[in-house]
């Protein structure tokens, strides 16, 4: 089951919170497919591909040098990390 800081944060629908929880809380690389796998919102492929593309793009996750095709996988920046900090502090 999820940690309890996850749950809270599905209650209502996925949010960058989220996802970036789950990079925190694997303290590594995830491929898009096993992110689909741990979020209750079953989102199809392409948009969780394109999603996590564009938080690379906003320097939260970073990429790994997998040079094998089609197996990408992603993990928690510095940035991304306080990103989760300031979207926690935001709720309260």
């Amino acid at each position: 089951m999820f940690p309890v800081r996850l749950r809270q944060t599905f209650l209502i629908r996925m949010t960058k919170l989220a996802v970036l929880l789950l990079f925190s809380e694997a303290k590594g690389f995830l491929t898009p497919d096993q992110v689909c796998r741990k979020l209750p919102s079953h989102l199809d492929r392409r948009s969780m591909y394109s999603y996590l593309s564009r938080l690379r793009g906003q320097g939260l996750l970073e990429r790994s040098p997998n040079p094998r095709r089609g197996r990408l996988s992603y993990r928690l920046t510095d940035r991304g990390a306080q990103r989760i900090k300031y979207l926690e502090a935001r709720k309260h």
